[in-house]
């Protein structure tokens, strides 16, 4: 069986999805990190270039709930993060993180 749901409302889970995850957050003069639970790097925005970095882990997450392309993911984790901390998103990045 196949359903049909508005792109807002598949914004809204995504939203929801990127949301779901606890944070530490650190933030200096020059970027955002967003530290997780296992002390990785999951999303790192840094000001000068508007380059947001974002975890393979959470785009491949994406990537399999909503069945859409890398290429998309990264579109919405862009525009999450742009209405979520209002930072304009210049480049998104899709990287395995580091410690």
């Amino acid at each position: 069986m196949k359903y049909i749901i508005k792109e807002s409302r598949i914004k809204d889970l995504m939203w929801k999805y990127f949301e779901s995850y606890k944070y530490k957050i650190r933030e200096d003069d020059d970027e955002i990190i967003f530290v997780n639970s296992d002390n990785s790097f999951d999303w790192n925005y840094t000001f000068y270039d508007g380059r947001l970095l974002v975890s393979n882990d959470i785009i491949k997450g994406i990537e399999g709930l909503f069945n859409i392309s890398g290429d998309d993911a990264l579109e919405y984790a862009g525009e999450w993060f742009e209405d979520k901390y209002h930072h304009p998103v210049e480049e998104i990045i899709n990287w395995d993180g580091w410690a």
